[in-house]
């Protein structure tokens, strides 16, 4: 396995690790367990704000993974890689049909490609009614202009899916195998961690959908961890080198 492309493109689930952490944290300072004073309809409305926030970082990893597997689908020559992508198609859209009354936006089809992502499309996004309430996922910077960690979480998984597209796109046969495969382990080691840390933040509602989401998870880990290994005997069983001696 080329462990260098691996590594170039885990960079992308290590950022959006750290912007889904950033609106975490943003959004738990809404959290009412904060807030003893605080009467109990203004407990279930920081509830709902910090679920929908939570839940549309969750969305927008899932929206990235579909159309990676998308394109990686049409391309992937094992017949195992290509079952994995069809499948990461479909369970990632399902998972975003449960997050769909928490995220109605960040779950429709097209919430990532769609788009400009040089923000001609935010107009549009802050009158929309199921825009988010930016309360949540928003802290201030210096000179007093508010970041807005839910544009910039989308805005890293649109640059992950170009940077993907663009390295897997130069690669063929059992070295595109091997890059997206190697690709899907990082992301979903990310995705596991992110769903661990949002779960503490949640209601028990949405607490209940993630912990699923995490055992789905570990599954596709696993999954894609067995295909890597499938991958790499079969390189060693025809006398190849080692993708990690393709950087020398």
């Amino acid at each position: 396995m080329n462990l260098r492309n691996v590594a170039a493109l885990s960079f992308c689930a290590v950022g959006l690790g750290v912007a889904s952490l950033a609106v975490a944290q943003q959004a738990d300072q809404k959290n009412p367990q904060a807030q003893p004073g605080q009467s109990q309809a203004g407990q279930r409305a920081s509830w709902q704000n910090t679920d929908q926030a939570l839940a549309t970082c969750v969305a927008i990893g899932n929206q990235e993974e579909v159309a990676i597997a998308k394109f990686a689908a049409e391309k992937a020559k094992h017949k195992d890689v290509k079952e994995f992508a069809a499948m990461m198609v479909k369970d990632h859209q399902a998972f975003n049909q449960k997050l769909k009354k928490y995220a109605p936006e960040a779950t429709q089809d097209g919430y990532l490609t769609d788009k400009d992502s040089s923000g001609s499309d935010g107009n549009r996004r802050a009158s929309s009614p199921n825009a988010i309430q930016q309360t949540a996922a928003t802290a201030e910077k210096a000179g007093g202009q508010a970041i807005d960690f839910i544009q910039l979480h989308r805005e890293v998984a649109e640059e992950c899916i170009k940077a993907a597209k663009s390295a897997m796109s130069k690669k063929d046969g059992a070295q595109f195998d091997e890059c997206f495969i190697g690709y899907q382990i990082a992301m979903h080691a990310s995705m596991k961690n992110k769903l661990v840390v949002f779960e503490r933040h949640v209601s028990d509602d949405l607490k209940q959908v993630l912990a699923a989401g995490v055992e789905t998870t570990e599954l596709h880990l696993k999954k894609a961890e067995q295909i890597m290994k499938k991958l790499d005997d079969a390189d060693s069983s025809d006398g190849k080198k080692p993708r990690s001696d393709d950087s020398k």
